[in-house]
């Protein structure tokens, strides 16, 4: 049985693959997991992920799997993922915005980014009590799931927004909840680092989204919005997070579109700008 990260003993190891095309997801997701205790592979596609399982003995105790990438995705993967690795491994779908219902039926669960490990370990107990009332044994897949009833595990933060920026400045820099948490994990330089990551991969993506909104090619500028969203997310930075989430719910449209972009990643970048002087504040 697979024991969640609150509940397993030191001397039990669980095996989670990450499968997200992202690479700051990646390392974030990583980073954050091997700290607690987990045994950690990644993967950067559905594809990658099977044919590293095909190699790998035993299969990983939890495959958690992002919604939003290329090649084979949702129910499809989940389908050959459960096919590759038999009924003993969780499945769980992970994404920036809530899915359809079809899309993770054949998954056990769903967390909604930006989420925290206590939020995963419930998701973990989640699915298994899931499983035993459908009627999962060893070995067997359930024979019934209804992931689409698994209710998004968020942060439960109230000073996270993902509607609108409103007057995002006026918002923290980071969640005090998130950074305590994470703060707990992880030693300070440790911590810094991740930040550092993070504010350093939302400024090559906001360079990379002038030139999209020059161009007025909508796909990438939203594309890497919704990447600093997820990263940004993941570790409370909430300003950047509630900014690249206005921005990739708006995308390039409007009349002033043009006019308004450029001052949204003007802010966006100021935005990473204070979180590097907090962090140095707190060197």
């Amino acid at each position: 049985m697979l024991l969640s990260a609150s509940m397993k003993p030191a001397s039990i190891s669980v095996r989670v693959l990450v499968v997200d095309d992202d690479e700051m997801s990646r390392e974030l997701l990583h980073v954050l997991l091997e700290t607690e205790g987990y045994e950690v592979t990644t993967a950067d596609s559905g594809e990658a992920a099977l044919a590293g399982l095909g190699a790998s003995t035993p299969a990983p105790d939890l495959i958690l799997s992002d919604m939003q990438m290329p090649g084979t995705t949702g129910s499809a993967l989940a389908a050959e993922l459960r096919s590759a690795t038999g009924g003993e491994t969780v499945l769980l779908a992970m994404s920036g915005s809530q899915p359809s219902e079809d899309a993770v039926r054949e998954f056990d669960g769903f967390l909604l980014k930006p989420f925290n490990l206590h939020q995963l370990a419930e998701a973990m107990d989640h699915a298994q009590q899931q499983r035993a009332r459908s009627g999962g044994q060893d070995g067997e897949a359930p024979a019934q799931r209804s992931p689409g009833k698994v209710l998004p595990f968020t942060n439960g933060d109230s000073s996270r927004s993902s509607t609108g920026t409103g007057n995002a400045a006026e918002l923290p820099v980071v969640s005090p909840v998130i950074f305590e948490q994470l703060s707990r994990t992880m030693p300070a330089p440790q911590l810094r680092e991740m930040y550092s990551l993070c504010i350093n991969d939302a400024r090559e993506r906001i360079r990379r989204m002038r030139g999209s909104a020059q161009e007025q090619d909508a796909a990438p500028f939203i594309r890497e919005a919704h990447a600093i969203k997820g990263s940004a997310g993941m570790l409370g930075a909430t300003q950047i997070h509630t900014m690249a989430s206005d921005l990739e719910i708006r995308g390039l449209d409007g009349a002033d579109a043009g006019l308004d972009t450029v001052n949204s990643l003007d802010e966006l970048s100021a935005a990473c700008d204070r979180l590097e002087r907090m962090l140095g504040s707190r060197a």
